[in-house]
């Protein structure tokens, strides 16, 4: 249920928790605004935290993490899907590191994955859960605050299961708990649980938008906002009920204006430095008619991390021969270097372990993607916009523009290679490889108490 901020009156007790646990904590650097302050003082057991991006919403998560870092024994858990994202620049554990390293009472242990704060036992813990069994880590476990950052990236099943883990401690067992969902809505399975839950259910839901964060440059957001997809801009904006549909990733015009011909492309190869030749492959062992294909895209990279796509293919074959072909056309373009994806979690490296057994001797890269498609295509289109993705005419664009006018289909069509996503995700690889993903939010820090 979506809070209505106008009817909100802070008791004296809650004024008493802001300037006892956030003015006076000596951990947080930063002067919350008014929105995140009411959600940190919300009664409520569990609460979502959402709307569009730039709305401090990771800051707040740091906020929440040190909010009673002085109590004795308390226990707080931060997860996020992958390993990779919870330590990612301009997250909440990131932050929290960034704050704590002036006190000497206060160990960053990694290998524990925790903060402690040696004057009274406080620990913050960070973890992943990324796939259904990865609960059974926490199975045992008890934290007076979970919180769980891009909540919608999770399985619904991961989501519910936290609530068991929420619970006093032996040392804390009077403490008031609470789990907080932190995030954007999503085209993913953990987006519909808390909208059913939170954004139309019984539990609160605290919008923050960009334009409520004094802390950033609106007109900056405004002309980023620009370069998103239809779905990646209805997403970022923090629209719940946006379901995505076909076409609203790529636009015709879009891939039109950043196609050059072959003139120019042999001009640049003339004229520009090149940084690296690279094959980006989206790799699919089929066992049907109507499995994906394997698709590549064979790009040229120059000065400014500007990449030019000059030609792009994909085949349909069984293990075994699908090798065989690969290393084919590997011989045939033996200057460049090759690209393949690498998903995240413990299926990402056994395949990762495979195909680095099969293609040892063309030392290939493996580029980390996020689980999303439809993220992955959305940054490339930003990347498009933005100039550093360039196509050069030949017969394999049409191919590719009909696949990405269709992103993301709904229904696979035998024969119809256009309803697949594999020429997409070749071509998305590319700018992840070009492009990892990190960002940091501006802060404004905190002149006193």
């Amino acid at each position: 249920m979506k809070v209505d901020y106008t009817k909100i009156k802070l008791d004296k007790l809650q004024k008493k928790i802001i300037r006892k646990t956030i003015l006076e904590n000596p951990y947080i650097p930063i002067v919350p605004y008014s929105r995140q302050l009411y959600a940190i003082v919300d009664r409520s057991k569990r609460k979502l935290i959402g709307g569009s991006a730039y709305s401090g919403k990771s800051i707040l998560g740091a906020v929440l993490a040190l909010q009673h870092f002085m109590v004795p024994n308390y226990r707080c858990l931060i997860l996020r899907s992958t390993y990779d994202n919870v330590i990612a620049t301009g997250g909440i554990v990131d932050y929290i590191d960034e704050w704590i390293k002036e006190f000497d009472n206060i160990e960053h242990n990694q290998s524990k994955r925790c903060f402690i704060n040696h004057d009274n036992n406080a620990k913050i813990y960070y973890s992943y859960m990324l796939l259904e069994k990865d609960k059974e880590k926490f199975k045992s476990r008890a934290y007076h605050k979970i919180i769980v950052d891009e909540a919608s990236e999770f399985a619904r099943v991961n989501l519910q299961f936290l609530n068991r883990s929420l619970r006093p401690t032996q040392g804390l067992s009077h403490f008031p708990l609470s789990l907080y969902y932190i995030s954007n809505p999503a085209d993913a399975e953990g987006s519909s649980y808390l909208n059913e839950k939170f954004v139309k259910g019984p539990y609160p839901f605290y919008e923050m938008n960009f334009w409520h964060n004094p802390y950033i440059d609106r007109a900056d957001y405004l002309e980023t906002l620009k370069e998103l997809s239809k779905a990646d801009y209805q997403f970022q904006m923090g629209n719940w009920d946006y379901e995505v549909r076909e076409g609203d990733v790529f636009d015709y015009d879009l891939i039109e204006s950043h196609t050059i011909s072959k003139n120019e492309y042999q001009e640049m190869l003339t004229e520009q430095e090149i940084l690296q030749q690279v094959i980006t492959w989206d790799v699919a062992a089929t066992e049907s008619k109507n499995a994906d294909f394997t698709a590549w895209s064979l790009s040229t990279v120059f000065k400014g991390k500007i990449a030019a796509i000059h030609n792009q293919d994909s085949t349909q074959k069984r293990p075994g021969k699908l090798e065989s072909k690969m290393m084919t056309i590997m011989d045939r373009y033996w200057e460049y270097d090759n690209w393949i994806e690498q998903q995240p979690a413990a299926a990402g490296k056994l395949l990762k372990s495979y195909w680095q057994n099969e293609f040892n001797e063309y030392h290939p890269t493996f580029i980390k993607v996020p689980k999303s498609k439809l993220l992955r295509a959305s940054r490339t289109v930003r990347g498009i916009n933005k100039g550093k993705i360039l196509f050069v005419k030949g017969k394999w664009l049409k191919k590719f523009i009909k696949q990405a006018m269709k992103f993301p289909t709904e229904k696979v069509v035998v024969d119809d290679e256009s309803t697949h996503d594999d020429r997409v995700d070749s071509v998305s690889l590319l700018h992840e490889g070009l492009y990892p993903q990190t960002h940091r939010t501006i802060l404004r820090k905190r002149k006193g108490s």
